[in-house]
């Protein structure tokens, strides 16, 4: 199965705040979102996927893997070359290794998305397609690990990577920079249907992930949920927004390949006089 991973899936969502839905929804969602991988023998997760933002054109590669007791593990990609790899040492080794990694590289724009949608320059620098297809060829990557060491448990697990890359959804609202009374926001878009260039070919939809966030980064409260590819809009719950207060979202298109892209925005709550684009960037 395919795992949805944003980038902060894998982390400690004690400060998340999830949206109260039916639990057969949130599992159609996950389940969207996790179809395909892990023909991981021995691997609760092995996933490898692209993640793109169709709002600064810039595009980069997520690793996740998730089992007990891992003391070191590597990635390969289709032509046998280690990609990623780590060692647990210490006490991290002492006392039984990790259960789960999740690794993101740095974001590129690439050329060819800056040329459609006409994003502005970005301080990670510029790449092309042809580039990163060149250092992250399509095909099966296998994830490697060992648990207890050297002469310990051995596991295997593999994963598709494709070019099937999504579009971004279009946000239909809250327009950016929009006040709206902090008992009622809605988010909705229009359903993702194509790649986000022509030539990638055809995708295939299976769900949508929201993120809502306070302007100020790490650690503050978020609203995380996992929506089927049937729905297009979410109201985030009264009881996580506050008066007077700045909003930045994400939401997310999920391919059926495990590649996804974002469309950020911002609102802002009432008490808000000049609702403006926020000064930190995008986590």
């Amino acid at each position: 199965m395919k795992l949805y991973t944003s980038s902060r899936q894998l982390r400690d969502c004690s400060a998340t705040a999830f949206a109260s839905i039916p639990a057969m929804l949130l599992a159609a969602g996950l389940a969207s979102t996790m179809a395909q991988s892990a023909q991981a023998a021995g691997f609760k997760i092995a996933n490898i996927h692209f993640e793109t933002n169709a709002s600064a054109c810039d595009m980069g590669i997520r690793i996740a893997f998730d089992t007990e007791g891992l003391t070191e593990g590597r990635v390969q990609d289709p032509k046998g070359v280690t990609v990623y790899k780590f060692e647990a040492v210490g006490g991290m080794k002492n006392t039984g290794g990790q259960t789960e990694g999740s690794v993101e590289g740095i974001k590129r724009q690439i050329k060819e998305i800056v040329a459609a949608l006409g994003c502005g320059p970005s301080n990670e620098g510029v790449s092309t397609l042809n580039a990163f297809r060149s250092s992250w060829p399509p095909g099966t990557y296998t994830f490697h690990s060992e648990i207890g060491g050297p002469n310990g448990t051995k596991l295997d697990g593999r994963d598709e990577l494709t070019y099937k890359i999504p579009a971004g959804p279009k946000i239909l609202a809250p327009s950016n920079g929009a006040v709206v009374p902090d008992a009622s926001a809605l988010i909705r878009w229009r359903p993702v249907t194509t790649a986000i260039l022509p030539r990638l070919g055809p995708v295939n939809i299976t769900g949508y992930h929201v993120i809502v966030y306070e302007t100020g980064g790490e650690g503050l409260p978020e609203f995380d949920i996992d929506l089927p590819a049937s729905e297009t809009n979410v109201r985030v719950p009264v009881q996580f927004l506050k008066p007077s207060t700045t909003y930045q979202f994400e939401v997310l298109s999920t391919e059926e390949s495990g590649n996804q892209t974002i469309t950020e925005g911002f609102f802002c709550t009432t008490g808000v006089t000049t609702c403006a684009m926020p000064a930190l960037p995008s986590r």
